[in-house]
């Protein structure tokens, strides 16, 4: 059952302007009365317009109310960028549902993990996916799964290719009343005519991040969060005139995840709120972004480190004419100098006149707080603060300011702040503080330290996160996989750098008395790891030790074991060059 202050709440935020007290639907929809004609998505060279996907929209909310579906309730999504996800969001959000955005490659068990945490009785699920999940959903409190396929949306030629390549190879949902393909959920029910029955304030989407500690959060976000950062969609990609903004031609790239809150919001509802094109990009590889780059012509891509490194290895764009981009945005992670420079050159080399720009974020803020400008952008910063976004820095764990060019905690105050973790006061309080000045502000956990020009400078993650190829890994997760497997004493994870991942994860690993030789013990951590965890979280280096370093009070001390870590690459680096 809902709970009742998730239905309503008075804003923590006091605009210096009015931002639409709509829903997310509700913004679309008005959007799409606008530009009925313009193509809002874009999938595999298929366009929908804004009419058509409306249209979509108000179908699958009227199928969704005939399967069951009710305001308050919770829908998992967990699929690629497809249209279906598209579609599934703001129909659940027309209903007032909660979204409940997860990563489609999750394993069943973490899988299972997030539907009993967020509650929820409905599963969107890509069938490519679905085979390894059956035995966990049938055991589920999941009422109904609709199985949606690549090919719903592929035209009758890419749709036959796709078949005699991938498709056929796709096991088919069991015959059973808890699956219903895509295309038959889509005839249940008529389409719906919308009536609001949650405000702007409710609940709205649930995404999962690392919380300000590192720790697994659940973090609840409103429309109003949404539509907040949204409206200054055309101040963040340098419109001329953000207040008369004519989105004709204008598209992005939406290649970040649906389930990432900068993907979500920026790649899809900023781009579908303004009027502009969506690219849906379902697969997340350098080489497909190369493709589309060309063969689309976007104004803008947001993209990870990761992303930008692979861009410049890639031999399709050698030669291409890349004037069309009108701003490339870096987030996610820590843009390297280096990469900024190279990146900028490749742009200026393929005529694009613009630069490579890097922003700040984190998800209890619908990520985007802070940018570079489209005429400055510099190394080595995160840029200033977003319009009605407050950022300052403060001694970690009190709320005093800094002074300029001191290092500290980032704290924020913005319309974009969550609503709370899901089931976790205390966690919520100690994120979201009202500090002297009668505001509210999200402690970050993240440390640097603004400049004499305002802007600000990101050193590092107070709270003990990974970021491989822009996706958050918690060491803490990783560690009790590998404890779990037999002949593990204890375990330690680092982040250790890697040529185009950035980073990935380093496992010291103590093993107990009588268990196997290394190397089998090697092959059995993995084997589980690959079981249990997504790719990006498992180790790509494992150590063996006698026992691993300690703070003064007994615990692990991993800080020790990354300072030598980074001892070691610093001595390779230095061996390589006198070689």
């Amino acid at each position: 059952m809902d709970k009742p202050w998730l239905a309503h709440y008075d804003p923590w935020f006091k605009p210096a302007q009015n931002y639409p007290e709509l829903t997310i639907y509700e913004m679309l929809a008005r959007t799409a009365r606008r530009y009925p004609q313009y193509p809002a998505l874009t999938f595999l060279g298929k366009h929908i317009s804004y009419k058509a996907l409306l249209e979509q929209i108000d179908q699958a909310a009227g199928c969704l109310a005939k399967v069951g579906f009710r305001a308050g309730e919770t829908a998992t999504i967990c699929l690629p960028n497809t249209p279906h996800a598209v579609i599934f969001f703001y129909a659940v959000n027309s209903l007032g549902g909660i979204c409940n955005m997860v990563h489609p490659l999750s394993p069943a068990e973490e899988l299972s993990q997030y539907i009993k945490t967020t509650r929820s009785d409905y599963l969107f699920i890509l069938d490519a996916l679905l085979v390894k999940k059956t035995d966990m959903l049938e055991q589920s409190r999941i009422r109904q799964v609709i199985v949606c396929s690549i090919m719903d949306f592929l035209n009758p030629a890419m749709k036959v290719g796709f078949f005699l390549t991938k498709g056929r190879k796709i096991a088919a949902a069991p015959r059973l009343p808890l699956y219903l393909k895509w295309q038959d959920f889509m005839k249940t029910a008529a389409a719906r005519t919308y009536q609001r029955v949650r405000d702007a304030y409710s609940c709205a989407v649930y995404l999962h991040s690392g919380g300000t500690t590192g720790t697994p959060k659940t973090i609840m976000l409103s429309s109003y969060n949404f539509n907040a950062l949204a409206v200054q969609g055309p101040q963040i990609i340098g419109a001329d005139d953000p207040f008369n903004f004519e989105p004709a031609g204008m598209s992005m790239v939406a290649i970040l995840p649906l389930f990432h809150g900068f993907g979500l919001c920026m790649g899809m509802h900023t781009m579908l709120a303004n009027g502009m094109r969506a690219i849906l990009v379902p697969q997340f590889s350098p080489e497909v972004l190369a493709d589309v780059m060309v063969k689309e012509k976007p104004s803008f891509i947001a993209a990870v480190p990761t992303l930008f490194e692979g861009i410049l290895k890639n031999k399709k764009l050698d030669g291409a004419d890349l004037s069309c981009l009108k701003a490339v945005f870096c987030g996610g992670d820590s843009l390297p100098s280096d990469l900024k420079h190279r990146f900028d050159s490749f742009l200026k080399d393929h005529g694009s006149a613009c630069v490579l720009r890097e922003g700040y974020g984190l998800t209890e803020t619908v990520t985007v707080c802070a940018v570079n400008p489209m005429l400055d952008s510099r190394d080595n910063t995160v840029g200033i603060p977003l319009a009605d976004v407050l950022m300052k820095v403060v001694e970690p764990g009190t709320q005093k300011e800094v002074p300029v060019g001191a290092d500290g905690e980032f704290c924020i105050h913005a319309p974009t702040m969550m609503l709370g973790y899901l089931d976790d006061p205390e966690a919520t309080a100690e994120t979201i503080r009202e500090h002297e000045d009668g505001l509210r502000w999200v402690h970050t956990g993240d440390f640097g330290f603004m400049d004499a020009d305002g802007d600000f400078h990101f050193r590092q993650r107070i709270k003990r996160i990974l970021k491989v190829s822009g996706i958050p890994v918690f060491p803490s997760q990783v560690e009790d996989v590998i404890s779990t497997v037999p002949g593990v004493r204890m375990a330690c994870v680092i982040g250790i750098p890697h040529p185009y991942k950035m980073q990935v994860a380093k496992a010291f690993v103590v093993l107990a008395e009588g268990a196997a030789d290394p190397e089998t013990m090697r092959q059995r951590i993995i084997s589980h790891c690959e079981k249990m965890m997504l790719q990006y979280a498992v180790p790509r280096e494992i150590e063996f030790c006698a026992d691993l370093p300690r703070t003064k009070v007994g615990k692990i001390d991993f800080v020790a074991l990354e300072r030598m870590e980074m001892a070691r690459h610093t001595q390779k680096d230095s061996e390589d060059t006198t070689a």
